[in-house]
């Protein structure tokens, strides 16, 4: 089922986003995303350099591997959870201003 925010055009939701931008730059909640963004993009490139340590340095890559998968997974799901929080937030803020 799709959130009312994403059925909206590129000129309400652009509206929208600078409405989010007035009420939660310099709250919490934004830093907190911020973070889990930092935190999936330096969990992904960890993952990546631990797949390339793995295969050209060492000889058995089982441990490695098992590594790099679960870092993906995580930061994969840091993101996805950002994704839903933000969206899910947008979605109130387009519904609060549907009269408007």
């Amino acid at each position: 089922m799709k959130k009312y925010y994403q059925t909206l055009s590129k000129e309400k939701k652009q509206e929208i986003k600078k409405l989010y931008q007035k009420e939660y730059a310099k709250t919490d909640l934004n830093a907190r995303l911020s973070r889990l963004l930092v935190f999936s993009i330096l969990g992904i490139i960890s993952a990546i350099i631990i797949l390339v340590i793995s295969f050209k340095y060492e000889k058995e890559h089982l441990t490695s591997i098992f590594l790099a998968i679960i870092l993906i997974i995580s930061a994969l799901f840091f993101a996805l959870g950002r994704n839903y929080v933000k969206t899910n937030l947008l979605n109130k803020i387009a519904l609060k201003n549907k009269e408007k």
